[in-house]
């Protein structure tokens, strides 16, 4: 990896960020070295070359040590994580020095306590370019200090990128940070989908799809739902989150015997009035997927959950509740949001960002997949919502838990006479990455 001299020197891209959070004044100095030609460097944050195996290294990768001399890399000798706050770091790397029996850590951190070797009297170690004085301008603390001691855990706390870069996007609105489930209020839940559940309905019918659901389902979720679910004539069905009921009608239009629940009660109005207008033998109940004692244990062949449990707050109950209506080796169908590619973590990056091509959407960016909680966002003209992530793994050992097992994992992906038709929903975007995912699970004996 080589360095290269800009003609035109941008300021230092680690003297920026420390000037930023320092609290004495830290000189910016020139970056007269880059490798990316996005990133300049200076020559206190540049690369140095190893004393023992003659590689040069990005600058936090090595230790100095002031008995030796010697400035040796981490691929030499292998550092620990110190957990450790300073400037805008959670973390130091330390070695232990066979030469001088003691510690050491790497050029950042040193730089921070003031026991860099260029805030010496020495000025031993050159840079990559030898230049006169090209570690000038000269700045130190005032005292040696240290950072301040924190957990591992704590250390590997960091921001989620990605959702600070929606922020600045504005593609979303989010109302929260990521939230414990067990720190959100059920009834807070409930009631922010009772709020919006008519917004939901309102938009369906300015695009005429009442019998269809949004574009997404249309043609990336359901034509694979239906292949998965086969013939469903004569079963009864449990639709599991019915919405506006799209998905329960076209069920009962198939011969299934069909209820619809969902947690709102205007959904639930909404469905019955449909009902009323046009008998398909649909029956519909206001209720939450975490307690439906209404129904008897083993009530239903199949149960379908359409793009619901990434707003439903227990999942792990909700589970449990459909496996026990559920009779012995009937089949749980469920969509969801793709827990990788499909959360607030991840997005698809747009340059430039009002281009209407999506293949000026460079690569995915995912961040923090491991963080689960729920975030309050809104979109468009819907109000604030609760939206839950999980990861796959927490999917599946709360399936297990219940009594399911899951038969197969099917990520949807459109035929390319869909993405011909669809381009501006479709090409080059869901062709490259699963934005959702189905869950084929049976009940186990």
């Amino acid at each position: 990896m080589h360095f290269y001299q800009p003609a035109d020197p941008q300021p230092c891209h680690y003297c920026v960020k420390i000037e930023d959070v320092e609290e004495t004044d830290y000189p910016i100095r020139e970056g007269l070295y880059t490798v990316e030609h996005m990133i300049f460097r200076c020559s206190w944050h540049a690369q140095f070359q190893c004393s023992k195996c003659g590689k040069f290294h990005h600058f936090s990768w090595l230790y100095w040590c002031p008995k030796s001399h010697e400035l040796i890399c981490g691929s030499c000798n292998k550092p620990s994580l110190k957990p450790l706050k300073f400037w805008d770091r959670t973390f130091a790397y330390e070695f232990f020095c066979e030469e001088c029996g003691e510690n050491h850590f790497d050029l950042l951190y040193t730089e921070f306590q003031g026991l860099h070797p260029w805030q010496t009297e020495d000025f031993l170690i050159e840079p990559i370019v030898s230049l006169e004085e090209c570690w000038e301008p000269l700045w130190k603390p005032s005292k040696v200090r240290e950072g301040e001691e924190i957990s591992i855990e704590e250390s590997l706390l960091k921001e989620n990128s990605v959702e600070a870069i929606r922020r600045k996007f504005n593609d979303l609105n989010f109302h929260s940070k990521l939230t414990p489930e067990n720190e959100i209020e059920f009834q807070e839940t409930q009631k922010k989908w009772e709020e919006d559940s008519i917004n939901w309905i309102e938009n369906y019918e300015k695009t005429g799809d009442l019998d269809e659901g949004d574009l997404s389902r249309q043609l990336i979720i359901d034509p694979v739902f239906w292949k998965t679910l086969d013939n469903v004539k004569g079963k009864k069905v449990l639709d599991a989150g019915c919405g506006n009921g799209y998905f329960t009608r076209k069920l009962a239009k198939k011969g299934a015997k069909v209820h619809g629940v969902d947690f709102s009660h205007k959904f639930i109005e909404y469905c019955t009035k449909r009902e009323e207008k046009k008998q398909l033998g649909c029956k519909y109940l206001q209720a939450s997927l975490t307690d439906l004692t209404f129904f008897e244990n083993e009530s239903f062949d199949l149960i379908i959950s359409n793009i619901v449990m990434v707003d439903v707050q227990d999942y792990q109950k909700a589970f449990f509740e459909l496996n026990r209506i559920l009779k012995k080796n009937g089949r749980f169908v469920w969509s969801n949001l793709h827990p990788v590619f499909g959360r607030l973590g991840a997005m698809l990056y747009r340059l430039p960002l009002d281009t209407a091509r999506n293949d000026d959407r460079p690569f995915y960016l995912v961040d923090r997949y491991f963080d689960s909680g729920g975030t309050l966002i809104s979109w468009g003209n819907f109000k604030p919502l609760w939206q839950f992530h999980r990861t796959l793994s927490e999917y599946s050992h709360a399936l297990k838990e219940a009594g399911f097992a899951i038969r197969e994992i099917i990520e949807p992906k459109p035929d390319l006479e869909l993405i011909k038709e669809n381009p501006r929903t479709l090409a080059f975007s869901s062709s490259r990455f699963p934005f959702f995912i189905i869950f084929d699970c049976i009940k186990l004996e």
